[in-house]
């Protein structure tokens, strides 16, 4: 039976009431910046996993288009008994190993850009998933809930804009759907994780990416080999994803195991100090949720009233010890601050105060996510009131460190130098 979660209610009714919430409160529309033309749109499906799939089914006279709006529709959907005892579920792909791809087998939602064809964002994200995942999101079944928050993507430090990203939430009605049909140019496999699993502490990680790749045409193997030796990594949060099910495409390159096994010659001469290290795992099937996807994701797990937003954010920061250290001091007040206003502006604060709550505004940066007091602030004033002053106090450490180092190494140059001369003029 499906636990008690939040103020008395089921996970499954605890996303009822957030998805119309979601379907009552439209976020607006964000216009292209100027010099950037390109849109896209993702689809965040969602469905219930029945605990006895025998009992679930769809009736098309409860909760079919012709009931009527589609709060009726959400109301009377989970308003079923299969669906209170299920377990929230949401999609996710892992994109195809593509070479000179952004977004190379990153963990994503289905979706892509928007074609001229295409009436809307709306018609983009549907006509991608149907390519990608051959999922019917026009179906009688999948129900159009809403949308979140629209994000001007830019590079991390660059900041210039690359799109405008639209992300469209579904609901996914019917359980006995007609298998996933990935296409293999794009997708590598797709795969369905609870809620359970993305709130979950123990599957949080943090992510090591490219310092070069967040300045945008400035990536490379020089320029990321030079940034890796004198920056380090950049260290963002990541969740380890556990699917309840999920679907390979059986011609991706990495499916199998190819290349010479690599083993040690003590767990090859004893199996028993193994501990597994003998199988063969493929880092490409890795599954870890991060960078913008995981914004998109924590942007509705915010709206959740169970959920707490504290838990969700991680701060960017770089491998390097002495980095990290300069960071986390310069800007330990600013972020005690937000965190504080991120916490006194969580939804189920709001509930438990008696105040009336929407989805909160978050982030529409590249790799990371956060939330504003109100969801009608200007999406601009909010990344310069969050990361914009984060990331000038971050910028400001690194920059000070450098000095130091500098200063360091001319400090030991000095003295290297001074010895020299003191055993030359001692052997003279």
């Amino acid at each position: 039976m499906q636990s008690q979660h939040a103020f008395g209610l089921s996970r499954s009714q605890e996303l009822g009431r957030t998805l119309q919430e979601l379907n009552h409160n439209r976020y607006p529309h964000v216009p292209n910046p100027s010099g950037c033309k390109k849109r896209a749109s993702v689809a965040l499906i969602i469905r219930v996993r029945p605990a006895f799939p025998d009992r679930a089914s769809f009736d098309t006279s409860l909760c079919g288009p012709s009931v009527g709006s589609d709060q009726e529709r959400l109301d009377a959907f989970f308003a079923q008994e299969w669906v209170q005892r299920g377990d929230p579920e949401v999609l996710f792909i892992k994109r195809a190993a593509r070479k000179g791809d952004r977004w190379t087998s990153h963990i994503a939602f289905p979706g892509g850009g928007r074609d001229p064809g295409d009436k809307n964002d709306l018609a983009a994200s549907i006509r991608e998933t149907r390519e990608e995942i051959g999922m019917d999101l026009d179906a009688d079944h999948c129900l159009h809930v809403g949308n979140l928050s629209e994000r001007i993507v830019t590079t991390w430090l660059g900041k210039t804009p690359l799109m405008v990203l639209c992300p469209f939430v579904f609901l996914q009605m019917r359980v006995d759907t007609d298998p996933l049909i990935l296409q293999p140019a794009e997708v590598h496999s797709a795969h369905w994780v609870s809620f359970r699993a993305l709130t979950s502490p123990y599957l949080y990680n943090f992510v090591r990416s490219e310092v070069s790749g967040r300045f945008g045409r400035l990536d490379g193997h020089f320029i990321g080999a030079l940034t890796r030796l004198v920056f380090g990594q950049v260290l963002i949060k990541g969740i380890d994803l556990v699917p309840t099910e999920s679907v390979y495409c059986n011609t991706s390159a990495d499916l199998l195991p190819s290349g010479p096994r690599t083993t040690t010659y003590a767990s090859s001469v004893l199996p028993c100090l193994s501990y597994g290290r003998m199988s063969w795992v493929n880092p490409s099937q890795q599954l870890i949720l991060w960078g913008l996807t995981l914004g998109i994701m924590s942007d509705f797990l915010r709206i959740l009233p169970s959920c707490d937003p504290s838990e969700l954010w991680a701060w960017p920061t770089l491998s390097h010890v002495d980095y990290q250290f300069s960071i986390w001091l310069l800007t330990y007040a600013y972020r005690k601050q937000k965190m504080q206003e991120i916490k006194s502006s969580n939804p189920a604060s709001d509930q438990k105060a008696g105040k009336a709550s929407g989805p909160g505004e978050l982030d529409h940066t590249t790799f990371t996510t956060f939330q504003t007091r109100s969801r009608k602030e200007i999406q601009d004033s909010a990344l310069l009131e969050m990361l914009g002053g984060y990331y000038d106090r971050a910028k400001m450490a690194v920059f000070l460190t450098l000095l130091l180092r500098i200063g360091a190494g001319g400090l030991l140059a000095a003295w290297g130098v001074r010895e020299l001369r003191t055993r030359r003029s001692q052997k003279l």
